[in-house]
C-alpha cells in the first residue's frame, strides 16, 4: 500500500493490527457503563432491573469525528431466582476516515452472594457474544489517484483490499466486590478480564494476529462528607498488551433531597488520564435516572493537530425498582358512634 493520509493511515493500522496491538474501545464515564467495564458488575445494584446508554463522539478536530453508542441493560434476581443476574450490553463504533466500524453484541449470566446483612457483596459473571468489524474505502485517497493536478477519485486505486470485513467470538468475565455499610456509603471494586479466546484479526491481506487480552481493574466510592455532599472516588486501571492506561476521578455529589424514595442530586467533577487528557463532569440524579456529560482535554501528543480538543460524552441510566409504600404524615381515626 502506497501511502495514504495520516489519519486514514491510523485509522488503517488499528483495523490491520499488525503486532496484534488493536485496543478495544472503553470509555471516560466508565463508571455509568458497567457493562462495558466488567461482567462481574451484571445485576450488581440495588434494584431489579437497569438500563444505560452513552454516546462518545471524539477527534472532530483531527479527522473524521470517531462516534460510539452503547446500550446496556441487566436484571437483578432474574426470573424470581435469588441471586442470579443477567446483562445484555452492545455498541457501535465508527472511526476515522476509513469509516472502521466495530459492532458488538454480549449477553450473559452473573451470580451474587451476599451472605449475613447483605452489607457484603460478591458478584462473578461472563458475557459471551460476538464482533463485527468492517472498513469503507470510499472516502479513502491514494497516490495513484493524482493525476498530475489535483486527487482524481475516479481514478483506480490499485489496491487490492482482500478482506474488508470479519466476525470474531467473544468470551468476557468479571468479579466485582461490593460494600455498603450505610445508606450513603458504598466501596466497590472488581475487574474484568476481556477477550479470553484472543480472537485472531487481519485485514487487507495480512496474517490474522491474535487480539490481546485487555485486563481491567476498577474502584468507586460513595463517602458522606456532611448532611448535604458526598464524595464519589473513581480509579480505573487497564492493560492490553504495550498499552497502559491509568484513570483517577473524583466527583462531589450535592444532594438537594433525598426522603420518601424521592432523590434530587447533582454531580460535578473531573478525572485525569494519565499522559492523555483530563476530562470535566457534570451529572444529575432525578429519582430513578441519572444522566451525566462529560469533555476530554487533550493534553498528549496529538495536540498540534487536536489542540487540545478530545471528546465528549453523554450517558443516561434508569434503574427500575419495587418501592415501599410512602409512609402518610397522619393517621386517620374512625368516628366512635
Amino acid at each position: 500500500m502506497r501511502r495514504v493520509r495520516l489519519p486514514v493511515l491510523a485509522a488503517l493500522l488499528f483495523a490491520w493490527s499488525g503486532g496484534a496491538h488493536a485496543q478495544d474501545i472503553h470509555f471516560t464515564q466508565f463508571f455509568h457503563t458497567p457493562l462495558a467495564t466488567s461482567p462481574g458488575l451484571i445485576g450488581a445494584f440495588d434494584g431489579d432491573h437497569r438500563v444505560h446508554a452513552i454516546f462518545r463522539q471524539q477527534w472532530r478536530a483531527v479527522t473524521r469525528p470517531y462516534r460510539t453508542f452503547g446500550l446496556g441493560y441487566d436484571a437483578a434476581n432474574a426470573f424470581g431466582k435469588r441471586g442470579l443476574g443477567v446483562g445484555l450490553w452492545l455498541f457501535n463504533d465508527n472511526a476515522g476516515d476509513s469509516r472502521l466500524n466495530t459492532f458488538q453484541l454480549g449477553v450473559g449470566p452473573s451470580w451474587t452472594l451476599a451472605p449475613g446483612s447483605g452489607r457484603h457483596a460478591v458478584t462473578a459473571g461472563m458475557q459471551l457474544g460476538f464482533t463485527a468489524l468492517s472498513l469503507n474505502d470510499d472516502q479513502l485517497s491514494f497516490d495513484a489517484q493524482y493525476n498530475g493536478f489535483y486527487h482524481d477519485p475516479s481514478l483506480a486505486t490499485n489496491e487490492d483490499f482482500q478482506r474488508a470485513s470479519l466476525v470474531h467470538p467473544d468470551l468476557h468475565a468479571g468479579v466485582a466486590y461490593r460494600f455498603r455499610p450505610a445508606h450513603r456509603q458504598l466501596i466497590q471494586a472488581g475487574i474484568g478480564l476481556f477477550n479470553l479466546t484472543r480472537p485472531r484479526i487481519g485485514f487487507l491481506g495480512s496474517t490474522p494476529e491474535p487480539l490481546d487480552l485487555r485486563t481491567t481493574i476498577h474502584l468507586t466510592g460513595q463517602l458522606p462528607v456532611s448532611t448535604s455532599f458526598d464524595l464519589l472516588p473513581t480509579v480505573q486501571y487497564m492493560a492490553q498488551g504495550t498499552f497502559r492506561e491509568l484513570l483517577l476521578g473524583a466527583m462531589l455529589r450535592y444532594i438537594l433531597v433525598d426522603r420518601f424514595g424521592t432523590l434530587r442530586a447533582l454531580r460535578i467533577g473531573g478525572s485525569y488520564r494519565a499522559a492523555d487528557a483530563g476530562t470535566i463532569y457534570a451529572g444529575l440524579e432525578y429519582d430513578d435516572w441519572t444522566a451525566g456529560l462529560s469533555y476530554d482535554i487533550n493534553t498528549s501528543d496529538l495536540v498540534p493537530a487536536s489542540r487540545n480538543r478530545g471528546g465528549f460524552e453523554v450517558t443516561v441510566t434508569r434503574v427500575f425498582r419495587r418501592r415501599p409504600s410512602v409512609p402518610a404524615r397522619f393517621k386517620a381515626c374512625p368516628h366512635q358512634l
